[in-house]
């Protein structure tokens, strides 16, 4: 539970037409929420873990600058309400040290607004990302080889939307996209 005071952003108006941000010191934002991680160890081979957290992050009073829309009580940009992660692994033992880890892991959330003018634009939906991943290792000769599947599904998500001159710009991650890659690892 914590309360932000004299909360500084950047806001966008509209001045004869053009888009302008002015960085304004927003009021107070309040955010209130909570996390639980889980770990077990259902095996000595195989782990589960779990996250989930649930977050209520919004502008309590915001020091509206002429022409702008109020927005007490909208959420905070970058805050979804709701996120969850959930992880399993599988190690096999090899012999001569060799080891085969077999995970997956599938992340979740809510859908979240971009823009403190709480554009409806802005939005991204909510969305999970599913991932899974092989790997051969040698602890003792600190070395690892992974294959790995990113957003099996072909999930398209963004991490920024943003509103200016008429367009929404969207940024997105590297996974956004399917893709399947290789990690090769030694230490020294």
């Amino acid at each position: 539970d914590t309360v932000y005071h004299n909360y500084q952003a950047n806001f966008q108006t509209l001045v004869v037409g053009t888009s302008v941000t002015n960085l304004i010191n927003a009021g107070q934002v309040s955010s209130k929420g909570v996390e639980v991680d889980v770990l077990a160890r259902v095996s000595s081979q195989f782990t589960l873990a779990a996250s989930v957290s649930r977050i209520n992050a919004v502008v309590d009073s915001f020091n509206t600058p002429p022409g702008a829309v109020k927005i007490d009580g909208q959420p905070l940009p970058f805050a979804p309400r709701f996120k969850t992660n959930i992880e399993a692994n599988y190690r096999i033992p090899l012999s001569e040290g060799l080891k085969i880890d077999v995970s997956t892991n599938y992340a979740w959330q809510s859908k979240q607004q971009f823009s403190l003018t709480q554009t409806p634009d802005t939005i991204q939906g909510n969305f999970g990302i599913w991932n899974a991943s092989v790997a051969l290792s040698k602890p003792s000769d600190g070395w690892r080889v992974s294959l790995l599947v990113k957003n099996i599904t072909d999930t398209h998500y963004a991490t920024l939307l943003a509103q200016a001159g008429g367009f929404v710009w969207r940024v997105a991650p590297r996974d956004s996209n399917r893709y399947f890659g290789m990690i090769v690892r030694k230490d020294f």
